[in-house]
């Protein structure tokens, strides 16, 4: 079934890649959906407009993520959130992100690959086409569990039910989600956030709580390193191995190791984004003592982990895009990766598109 599922997605992938795609974060998303139903400006009617015939002549996609999907939850009008599904249906062609649980581990993996590759002069690995899948699964995928039935059958029926739920639009899913879907609510860790920032003024420069950052999100993703190895093991060597024999080999600590310095001699940056991405982003409110963490930064930072790395365009707000584009961080430059806030230079992408 994970084979199954894995060449699933990278059909999507190979897919997605033939095409321009623009990464559209919530404040657009509005926009558009306020376009589709002719309550907006000319401008924003004219992008949405725009994007629908780029999208139908399959010229351009815009990916739906996870954090998307919550924001479109949060939505309290019913209505509302069933035209703004309805336009992300149209644009997207119900083609996501994965999981934000497995977004770590791909791209843990995807590092070794793209070493693997350079050191053995193999084509140059291409992390793009793993990352994306379609709408029912944007938090993850199911596992159908049966007793009294065989593995084959099992298998089968897995197989048939996966199939089943990707063919459901975002629209469908919404209609079948009871209204009380759980609300995210981020007010203590904002509160933490700030405390901490507070609590630790004592750095030299950036680079200094930059690192600060990476060595927190190693921690976080040290079980998505001990699964790489048990991955690695048994596909590259053919051998099995337990996550308590990984973390007694110290492996864990290895690679960890290799990443930090990696980073702490800036040999990396774009090979591993979510690393990457994050500690920037988190470390540049934490160095700027006027800066206070928001409600709406930790999932804009999310947005920007999705869209710099695998889409050619990103559609957002000032405040996010200046911080993208600030001299301290140019992770414009870094991902090579349009940063638009102006509508008029959004509808100026799409018309060199035409």
């Amino acid at each position: 079934m994970e084979n199954y599922t894995q060449q699933f997605k990278i059909e999507i992938g190979d897919m997605v890649l033939k095409k321009y795609r623009i990464y559209i974060d919530t404040k657009y998303w509005i926009y558009l959906r306020d376009a589709f139903l002719g309550k907006e400006s000319l401008i924003k009617i004219e992008i949405y407009k725009k994007l629908r015939d780029l999208v139908k002549n399959e010229v351009v996609i815009c990916p739906l993520s996870p954090h998307i999907f919550l924001e479109l939850m949060n939505i309290g009008d019913k209505e509302k959130r069933l035209s703004m599904a309805q336009v992300m249906d149209e644009l997207s062609q119900q083609v996501c992100f994965i999981s934000p649980l497995d977004i770590a581990g791909q791209e843990l993996l995807s590092f070794v690959r793209y070493f693997q590759a350079k050191d053995k002069g193999d084509p140059i690995f291409n992390p793009v086409k793993y990352v994306f899948t379609k709408v029912p699964f944007v938090l993850g995928e199911f596992s159908l569990t049966l007793d009294g039935i065989s593995d084959e059958q099992l298998n089968d029926m897995r197989v048939q039910f996966f199939d089943h739920l990707s063919k459901f639009t975002l629209v469908e899913m919404l209609k079948t989600i009871k209204d009380n879907f759980p609300q995210r609510k981020s007010e203590n860790l904002i509160a933490q956030l700030n405390k901490g920032k507070d609590d630790n003024q004592d750095w030299k420069s950036f680079h200094e709580v930059f690192m600060q950052e990476i060595i927190g999100l190693l921690e976080v993703v040290k079980d998505d390193i001990a699964k790489l190895w048990i991955y690695l093991y048994a596909n590259d060597k053919g051998c099995s191995i337990t996550s308590e024999e990984i973390y007694e080999s110290e492996s864990v600590k290895l690679l960890s190791s290799l990443i930090y310095q990696a980073f702490d001699q800036k040999k990396i940056n774009r090979e591993l984004p979510f690393f990457h991405i994050n500690a920037s982003l988190y470390a540049f409110i934490r160095y700027n003592k006027g800066q206070r963490f928001k409600e709406n930064d930790l999932i804009d930072f999310s947005h920007t982990a999705w869209a710099l790395p695998y889409c050619d365009a990103f559609f957002t707000e000032k405040r996010l895009h200046d911080w993208i584009c600030n001299n301290m961080l140019e992770m414009d430059k870094i991902y090579g990766t349009r940063v638009l806030w102006r509508e008029e230079e959004a509808l100026n992408t799409l018309n060199y598109l035409r």
